[in-house]
């Protein structure tokens, strides 16, 4: 019996002892932080290891049993600078999990010692403002499942040598690629890019290029991301038509392709993506009416068909059956959209949170949304008359856009909700 106990009591010690952080682990992460240059009156993990604590236990910071550090969360620290080649951080030789985004380093490259982390699988180094040239190192680590090195707004970094097939060939096993923004500078890989990515990452279920200044038409080969359940190509220049490859993305529930030269009719196959919650096509040159094919879509929750050339008088009735569409936009075409005597409650369970009809032939209010809780409305830009009434400002409305119509009065009375946070009314016949 005494050596039973004595048994547990030794096993429950080891135990506690593989969930405690290394000493040598502990002594390069204290290297790492009077390495790097950060805010301390900022930061909320940094700033807080110390010598005293179980650094396994410091915020940022996950181990696996053994006490190696596999996962590095330092997103937001206001780090600046202090990652070299020769950085402890690439010391952590088991690291898996490493998130460096919303830092500020100032245009530095990303560091070639990063090659050093060969247990990689997730790399986060997004809208951390590194630059230059995308290092060859990326590439040797080849357990990477999501790598992630793109940026909101500005073109900090480029792919020009190594290429973007030398990068990605040896990623076989990536399913997530955030490169948005990233400019890939070789008028050659700027139109293969399609076929590249297609060749060498077969496995994707994420891909994100807004910015990246490609071009198109799509390859054929594109079509075998049969995985894909999240594309991004927004503001890309294609200059085709839509090519007839999505039916073979059944997996698919965001397709974001905005501002990309796009022209000619959506394809009927859209019908098949039952499983798209957003879809964007604004910006574009498509034609024609508005396909019966995204009628079919059950799974919608956003809509953006914006700035586009569709034509032709269009029954807002037909997305009665869309119940969980939550954002709609129709604005800037060539279209009469008529939004029917419908009250709201002839639109079943409709979701509909915001509605922008823009410039489309309106001459009264949709009153279907009345008892919506709508958080945006946007009816600029058309020939409304009389009152605004009294229904229109709910309480939940925070964006209301009834410029360049022939308003003439407020409907009293009236309670405009302290949510509103944007109001245009100009441009109308109001005596205000």
């Amino acid at each position: 019996m005494l050596s039973k106990l004595f048994f547990i009591s030794l096993l429950s010690s080891f135990i506690f002892l593989t969930h405690s952080c290394l000493d040598h682990q502990k002594t390069l992460l204290l290297q790492l932080k009077d390495e790097l240059s950060f805010n301390s009156s900022l930061s909320t993990k940094l700033v807080r290891w110390n010598v005293r604590d179980e650094c396994c236990k410091w915020p940022g910071v996950a181990c696996d049993a053994a006490g190696y550090v596999v996962s590095l969360q330092l997103h937001n620290e206001s780090i600046s600078g202090g990652i070299a080649d020769s950085s402890s951080l690439f010391r952590l030789e088991y690291l898996e999990n490493l998130n460096l985004a919303y830092n500020k380093f100032n245009c530095t490259p990303i560091p070639k010692g990063i090659h050093n982390l060969t247990y990689l699988t997730h790399l986060n180094l997004s809208n951390a403002e590194f630059g230059g040239q995308v290092p060859l190192q990326l590439s040797f680590l080849r357990r990477l499942v999501c790598l992630d090195i793109s940026y909101e707004y500005l073109r900090t970094l480029s792919i020009e040598l190594p290429n973007l097939e030398m990068i990605v060939q040896n990623l076989t096993g990536l399913r997530e690629l955030y490169l948005d923004h990233v400019n890939v500078t070789s008028s050659h890989e700027r139109r293969k890019w399609s076929h590249i990515i297609s060749s060498y990452l077969p496995n994707l279920t994420a891909l994100s290029l807004h910015g990246c200044g490609l071009s198109g038409p799509l390859a054929k080969s594109f079509g075998q991301l049969h995985s894909l359940s999240f594309l991004r190509l927004d503001y890309n220049n294609f200059g085709t038509e839509l090519p007839d490859l999505f039916a073979n993305f059944p997996s698919l529930t965001t397709l974001s392709l905005s501002s990309c030269g796009l022209k000619g009719s959506i394809p009927s196959t859209f019908a098949n993506l039952t499983n798209l919650i957003r879809l964007d096509l604004s910006y574009n040159s498509f034609s024609g009416n508005i396909p019966h094919s995204l009628f079919a879509l059950p799974s919608l929750l956003e809509l953006h068909l914006s700035y586009n050339q569709f034509s032709g008088t269009f029954q807002l009735d037909n997305f009665r059956n869309l119940a969980n569409l939550t954002r709609l936009d129709l604005s800037h075409n060539r279209l009469s959209v008529d939004v029917g005597n419908l009250n709201s409650t002839s639109y079943g369970s409709l979701q509909l949170k915001e509605l922008r009809l823009a410039s489309c032939n309106l001459s009264h209010f949709p009153n279907f949304i009345k008892n919506l809780g709508m958080e945006e409305v946007d009816l600029s830009v058309n020939r409304i008359e009389g009152e605004i009434p009294s229904w229109i400002w709910g309480t939940q409305l925070q964006y209301l856009d009834l410029s360049y119509n022939l308003l003439t009065d407020l409907q009293k009375p009236y309670h405009i909700p302290t949510s509103l946070r944007y109001i245009a009314l100009d441009s109308n016949l109001l005596l205000l």
